[in-house]
């Protein structure tokens, strides 16, 4: 018995060294892969057919009629012709209809999935170019898609990382399921989507005069203010600050003094909209850290963080300083008395020789403490964060890439705190919005103490 034991083991060992049983397991891996690879291919072009064949019957053909009733008669054309990106790099020539926007003019771009030429989700289509940078090439190998990774972060406002890094995140995290997940979140996305060419650098709100500019375009003004000694306040609002500043005259005021005033959230992006103002980006201080590191770090500038609950700072600090690279001048927290130890906090704040002082003790006591003490305090840039201490520390985890994506952050941070965010988010963003609706239907004047009056609620200070 122990014989034939030994005997098989000998023969198991002999075929492990001899490759043979791998060689047989890594075929039947390499089978099974190539197997699973087809069927999913083929799952997704049986997809693709059927969403091309309804869009087709149900769409197409309706605005194709109506447009050639409508067109020719006037002997305008029906079609425009653009000339994108295929596959591996080759010119594609998509047909829009002529004289219409957004999706309604690319419905003819669903006959190309018929074809295969185009996917349902795939890279970001963009016009064709003979002298493509050579970086290019391998985000062109992959099939354009009709939804986009970057379409969907353009229309949320938040596609910070640029067109380049993210289609390569694209193109790392592609497979079916990723595919049919971004397809979901693009049906949301498309209530934000809007293409405005040349967006005005300023967003007026309430009469609030708010910067309209990318986020590279920020951390350059930022830099430019550190490398002038030209001291900036920068303030973000949301629509909780904007419903603030209607009720708080002083937060109303410290707000108006900022040199720049940044839009944070998916509620100004909606409010950009109905005002027929699209925002440039949605820059809000989380998002933006990592990038004003970055910059920091590259020009060997310093950074204070001034707020939080005792020991918050300090943590996010040491986790800013890891994960970014950049020097931490000084942490503290928020809990001291504002009238007879800011001094004090001051000195400790100019001794570390900070570029940029981050403050976050939360709307409206930050941009106030900022403004009356900001001609003592020495560093260049000085911020308002809210609970950007919070996030990095790891206190509280941020919402999802994909919850940002469709506007629905606020719904993460209700469910976090409902205690605390539901009157914010619940009652706060109607609020918001029904106070834009009225403002733009009264009519923005352009005294903004009369406007401050006609928007704030009765009884308001």
């Amino acid at each position: 018995m122990t014989d034939n034991r030994s005997a098989q083991e000998a023969r198991a060992l002999e075929k492990r060294l001899s490759g043979r049983s791998k060689g047989r397991r890594g075929w039947r891996r390499h089978a099974a892969f190539a197997v699973s690879t087809a069927l999913s291919e083929l799952i997704v072009r049986l997809i693709e057919i059927g969403v091309a064949l309804s869009v087709t019957l149900f769409a197409f053909v309706p605005v194709l009629l109506a447009r050639l009733a409508h067109r020719l008669p006037a002997g305008k054309p029906v079609f425009s012709k653009r000339a994108v990106f295929g596959r591996s790099g080759k010119p594609l020539t998509l047909l829009s209809f002529d004289g219409l926007s957004g999706g309604m003019a690319t419905l003819p771009w669903f006959l190309e999935l018929f074809t295969g030429r185009i996917a349902l989700a795939g890279t970001a289509i963009r016009d064709w170019h003979p002298a493509a940078a050579p970086e290019q090439g391998y985000i062109s190998m992959v099939k354009p898609g009709i939804v986009s990774l970057w379409n969907v972060r353009q229309s949320s406002r938040i596609a910070h990382e640029g067109r380049e890094a993210t289609e390569w995140e694209y193109i790392f995290s592609k497979r079916p399921a990723y595919d049919f997940l971004l397809i979901l979140r693009a049906l949301p996305a498309l209530l934000f989507s809007e293409k405005e060419a040349s967006p005005s650098p300023l967003f007026n709100l309430l009469d609030l005069k708010i910067d309209n500019i990318s986020m590279r375009e920020a951390i350059s003004m930022i830099r430019q203010s550190i490398e002038e000694q030209r001291q900036s306040a920068i303030f973000f609002v949301n629509p909780d600050c904007m419903n603030k500043s209607v009720t708080d005259r002083g937060y109303r005021k410290a707000l108006a003094s900022a040199d720049h005033i940044l839009p944070d959230g998916i509620g100004l992006v909606i409010a950009g909209k109905m005002l027929g103002t699209p925002l440039c980006e949605n820059i809000n201080g989380t998002d933006m850290l990592p990038f004003l590191c970055e910059m920091a770090a590259s020009q060997k500038r310093s950074i204070y963080l001034l707020g939080g609950k005792p020991g918050v700072a300090e943590k996010a600090g040491d986790a800013i300083a890891q994960n970014h690279g950049v020097t931490i001048a000084g942490a503290m927290h928020g809990y001291f008395d504002h009238e007879t130890e800011s001094a004090g906090v001051i000195e400790a704040i100019n001794r570390s020789n900070a570029s940029i002082l981050l403050v976050a003790f939360g709307a409206p006591l930050q941009e106030q403490w900022i403004v009356r003490h900001r001609a003592a305090l020495r560093p260049a840039i000085l911020m308002g964060v809210g609970g950007l201490f919070d996030f990095f520390s790891g206190n509280i985890q941020r919402a999802p890439r994909w919850m940002r994506e469709i506007g629905l952050e606020w719904v993460y941070r209700i469910l976090q705190e409902p205690g605390r965010m539901w009157k914010r988010y619940v009652v706060g963003n109607p609020l918001f919005l029904y106070r834009v609706m009225k403002w733009k239907v009264l009519g923005q004047s352009s005294n903004p103490e009369n406007q401050w009056n006609s928007i704030q609620p009765s009884g308001g200070n």
